[in-house]
């Protein structure tokens, strides 16, 4: 592959043949190519093409970021970009993930995962569970079974399965167990075979994956936050 200082020659005399060049050095405005834009046009090409492109493709390639390039620098020297709501979200957002990228390169020492552990418990803690089979009968005093929309057994379920299953409140019925027979909003269950898992609290261990995503998590929107703060510290909001 030819050296940049090639390619960039190459590059200036293709230009010559596509463009009028009435303008003065003095006048105009600088454009840089380094050898990141150009790994940067190698790769794009690759991901579409399966493969490097070859020295001719590559100042094509070039060619025709530049001829991107001064158009879009044109627009903004003209305002184009002005009360366009779809390029001010476009600018927010690649600002917004430029500030996210800077947080990429931090890794929590375990120390700081296990204090972040300590001070968010709540988020690893296993609910309660059941496991029971259930025979279900329409009215309480029935003595034919009839056939229950969900099955008849159900195994590890938490609070939020069952209650939206039977009705909010039923999981709590189960648990407490003042009768086998219990009501739910579509009839009477008799409940055989109940086993209770209580909640509990999972060890470091068993979550720590699940600890580092949510220190990154919140290190990088605390980071994001600090990071607007510091940027606001340059405007000041005037209402007319």
């Amino acid at each position: 592959m030819k050296s940049l200082k090639e390619i960039v020659i190459f590059l200036v005399v293709g230009i010559i043949l596509i463009l009028l060049d009435n303008i003065s050095q003095d006048e105009k405005n600088k454009i840089q190519v380094d050898d990141q834009l150009l790994t940067q046009l190698s790769q794009s090409f690759e991901l579409q093409f399966g493969r490097l492109p070859t020295d001719e493709e590559l100042t094509n390639l070039l060619i025709t970021w530049y001829e991107d390039e001064i158009i879009y620098q044109e627009a903004l020297d003209r305002g184009f970009d002005n009360d366009d709501e779809i390029i001010r979200r476009r600018l927010i957002q690649k600002y917004s993930d430029f500030i996210k990228t800077k947080s990429f390169d931090y890794i929590p020492t375990n120390e700081e995962l296990r204090n972040f552990y300590s001070k968010n418990i709540n988020l690893y803690k296993e609910p309660a569970k059941i496991s029971f089979t259930h025979k279900f009968f329409k009215t309480k005093n029935d003595l034919k079974q009839d056939i229950f929309f969900s099955g008849n057994e159900y195994i590890m379920a938490n609070k939020t399965k069952i209650d939206k299953d039977f009705g909010e409140g039923f999981f709590k019925l189960i648990t407490d167990q003042q009768d086998n027979k219990i009501q739910s909003i579509y009839g009477w269950h008799e409940i055989e075979n109940l086993t209770i898992y209580p909640e509990y609290i999972k060890k470091f261990e068993e979550v720590q994956n699940e600890v580092f995503n949510d220190f990154m998590f919140s290190y990088n929107s605390n980071l994001y936050e600090e990071n607007i703060l510091e940027i606001s510290k340059k405007y000041e909001l005037i209402f007319k």
